[in-house]
């Protein structure tokens, strides 16, 4: 192929082969640097058409009639007088394929973002559907709800891998934003991919696997003495050697104010009286400091792999305890220590055989231990004064050590055009032993261990990208150990269980036009209990309840994406969603008044219907704002107290603890080249309800 004026050659023409009598599509490519393009006939055609074309020249078609074995053809191209001025070639990101998807999923890149001091919570808190709920400040629990569902329900992940055996270092509201690329969040219906036993939806923490050499490095301060600090640096030789290393740590004294309605008067003659008094009191005992560093070293673009890649996770985390599950019960000298030793593997590749066959394989094990102090002889109360007593310790006193692991293995091969088959297997371990050095019990010399098997295979057809749809089948199996005495009294025994259950569902997406995405979903999903639920949290605030059924439920799933406005500068997107689940064996967490500890049992029926809206207008990439709305109505169905006729209280009320409507609105401003060329400024305004 060659100018017709100058008879150089043009590389990158585009050549298209199609059959003369029918025009179906034969084959293509486009010409190499020399102009040549070689392409080899499988079968008999009379003709057939020849079509090259190329930007700024006229296209030419030539009818062909195969002859001989070889043969060898000139195509000489004149230039086009009507010219572009300009060219938009619009692609697809990654983030934009997920969206594609026909899961309901909504997503967040945290390009902008690297540069802030944000926690993975704070990014996570403004997708539509989520709201997460902190127990305290820094360091304390994070829970997310989604959509009606919190806590246990809520799968987390980074890069498909179970955040199970992390301990609370690796935290939501721990993890700086900075580690990862964009955060995916599947409301309802869960791929495959993911791999657990997620209930009310999944979140993806998708880590930047780009390559490149840069530094990153950030420092905030804040109310209550808190400091947060975190630097990321990483480099890819031209020789494919990968290192990088991601620090960062997280203080704070968490004395803000509380309000308390009551506290204990301690008297000069030892005794004590209860005092109904309402009071701002500052927390006296809840400072919290964690250290993490994770290193990776491996090898990319490799011909026997894309990513292999060997890390070690290390943590520290010291914190103490202000007071139990409820804030009857304070704690003056409380503490919990924990280590993490983790190593990692990542493998990754996709081979040419059988239209590309793709296998990747994720794992990690924690070798931990975590150090509960609790030795005080003596009584806090909210003012922070102490009052002793006989016996030492205000709860307990332990010593735990603990391993957990996790493994996702994933396969896909694409046997047609537009075709895909995939499975999905995740492990999951857990293991804890430990002693209290005050006290004697026969469970501390047997460990509770609890072993997770989900996997998953699914099938993917896609029509000419308008339309796509896959069917699921998963498995679910469970394995239980422990020492204990279900009946809750003296007769200890080993206890050990199996169980397996099945589940499945399906997901199809319509292309309406251009501009407007329709999903529809279904899936009857299993929830089996967290290793916390069955053993409880290992410091005697939170106990186990070994008899917990998993929980069932049908979840249906409606939505829809539209751009009302697409264009070059200007882009409206507008996004609705609706949700229904019908929940069996719901499990709930309760707190006993009376020592302050919580545990789980399971509840009956719930129902749960929701409704999601967000919208979204950016220009450019100068200035954006928009905002989200949820609706949650999720009530017990449960009509009968367990063992009884007599009819619950709870029926058809909601279900408590949990917010039923909440939304966020954000505006971003991007100025470059503000005082000094090539910096920029990112104004962020976030507000919450």
């Amino acid at each position: 192929v060659t100018d017709s004026t100058t008879n150089e050659a043009l590389s990158y023409a585009a050549v298209e082969i199609r059959s003369f009598e029918d025009d179906v599509y034969i084959g293509g490519s486009s010409t190499n640097e020399k102009g040549e393009f070689e392409f080899h006939l499988k079968g008999r055609y009379p003709k057939i058409r020849i079509t090259v074309s190329f930007l700024g020249y006229k296209t030419i078609q030539k009818v062909y009639a195969p002859a001989t074995e070889y043969s060898y053809l000139k195509f000489e191209m004149q230039e086009d007088s009507q010219t572009l001025n300009e060219v938009v070639v619009k692609g697809l990101s990654p983030a934009e394929k997920v969206q594609r998807l026909a899961y309901n999923v909504s997503l967040v890149e945290t390009a902008k973002l690297k540069s802030t001091t944000m926690d993975l919570s704070n990014v996570i808190d403004k997708i539509s559907g989520v709201k997460i709920r902190s127990t305290g400040g820094v360091g304390s629990e994070a829970n997310v709800t989604l959509n009606g569902f919190s806590g246990r329900h809520v799968k987390i992940f980074i890069d498909g891998v179970p955040m199970d055996g992390m301990s609370s270092a690796f935290g939501l509201n721990n993890i700086p934003v900075g580690l990862a690329k964009r955060v995916e969040v599947y409301k309802g219906v869960v791929p495959i991919e993911l791999g657990g036993d997620a209930l009310g939806g999944a979140i993806n923490i998708v880590t930047d696997n780009s390559r490149c050499t840069r530094v990153n490095a950030s420092y905030s301060f804040g109310s209550f003495n808190t400091h947060k600090t975190n630097v990321y640096a990483e480099h890819t030789t031209k020789k494919g050697f990968y290192v990088s290393l991601n620090a960062y740590q997280n203080y704070s004294d968490n004395d803000y104010k509380v309000n308390i309605d009551s506290y204990t008067k301690f008297n000069e003659d030892g005794s004590n009286q209860e005092v109904k008094e309402n009071l701002t009191v500052r927390r006296f005992h809840a400072k919290y400091h964690n250290e993490v560093a994770i290193l990776k070293i491996g090898i990319v673009d490799k011909t026997f792999a894309d990513r292999l890649l060997l890390g070690f996770m290390g943590g520290y985390e010291y914190k103490q305890t202000q007071n139990a599950s409820t804030m009857d019960w304070v704690y003056g000298a409380r503490y919990t220590t924990a280590n993490t030793l983790m190593p990692q593997l990542t493998y990754e590749k996709r081979f040419k055989v059988l239209k590309g066959l793709h296998v990747s394989l994720n794992g990690n094990y924690n070798f931990g231990k975590s150090y509960s102090a609790d030795t005080a002889s003596c009584n806090y109360n909210w003012l922070g004064q102490s009052q002793p007593k006989g016996v030492p310790g205000e709860l307990s006193y332990m010593k735990y050590r603990y391993h957990n692991g996790a493994a996702n293995f994933r396969m896909a091969l694409f046997p047609a055009d537009g075709q895909s088959v995939s499975l999905s297997s995740t492990l999951t371990t857990f293991s804890r032993s430990g002693k209290d050095e005050t006290a004697y019990k026969p469970t501390y010399e047997h460990p509770s261990q609890s072993m997770k098997i989900v996997t998953g295979l699914s099938y993917k057809y896609d029509y000419k990208g308008k339309w796509n749809t896959s069917a699921f089948v998963k498995h679910y199996m469970n394995h239980l150990e422990a020492y204990l005495d279900p009946e809750g009294g003296i007769n200890y025994q080993d206890f050990s269980n199996t169980t397996s259950y099945w589940g499945g569902g399906w997901a199809s997406t319509y292309f309406w036009g251009r501009h407007t995405q329709l999903r529809l979903s279904y899936e009857y999903a299993l929830r089996l209990p967290t290793s916390r639920e069955l053993f409880g949290s290992g410091d005697d605030i939170e106990r186990g309840n070994s008899n917990l059924k998993p929980e069932s439920s049908n979840n249906v799933n409606i939505s829809v994406t539209a751009n009302a406005v697409d264009l070059t500068d200007h882009r409206l997107t507008i996004d609705a969603a609706f949700q229904y689940r019908e929940i069996k064996d719901y499990i709930r967490r309760t707190t006993n008044n009376d020592s302050g500890r919580a545990s789980s049992q399971n509840d009956g029926r719930v129902r749960n219907l929701g409704t999601d809206l967000s919208i979204r207008y950016t220009f450019k990439d100068a200035f954006f704002v928009g905002g989200n709305f949820s609706y949650i109505d999720m009530r017990s169905l449960t009509r009968y107290v367990t063992g009884t006729q007599q009819e619950s209280k709870n029926y058809k009320e909601r279900v408590p603890a949990i917010p039923y409507m909440y939304g966020n609105g954000e505006a971003g401003l991007t100025l470059r080249d503000v005082f000094v060329k090539g910096t920029v400024l990112d104004i962020h305004y976030m507000m919450n309800y």
